[in-house]
């Protein structure tokens, strides 16, 4: 896992672009508590960005990450997310809460969804 050091050397956002690899690494570093509040403090300001949106729907759902830490990260961000971004993406959105692994949905089945 990267410490602090290693994630403000690689930031995952660079010249408009996400880097998956880099957010990889920094959706895993959220789920331990001497990264989470760095991990956290750095996407939320972006948690507008439909790009940074696309590829936590490509963590959380694309089988090769199934059981990472990143999924774990992935679903939480998008939990998170801008609602008017996520409204663009139901479709992703409906498909993540209607996994089995409740730590896989973003929202929890008992968050009202009316507004999608």
């Amino acid at each position: 896992m990267a410490d602090i050091a290693w994630l403000k050397k690689n930031s995952p956002y660079c010249n408009g672009k996400w880097n998956k690899d880099f957010l990889y690494e920094y959706l895993v570093a959220s789920c331990y508590k001497d990264t989470k509040n760095y991990v956290t403090k750095y996407l939320e300001k972006y948690l507008n960005n439909e790009a940074l949106a696309d590829m936590l729907f490509s963590f959380l759902l694309d089988d090769d990450y199934d059981g990472s830490d990143s999924q774990i990260g992935a679903a939480w961000f998008l939990g998170k997310f801008d609602r008017n971004v996520l409204k663009k993406k139901k479709e992703l959105l409906i498909k993540a809460q209607e996994n089995e692994v409740l730590w896989k949905r973003p929202f929890g089945e008992n968050e009202d969804l009316s507004w999608l």
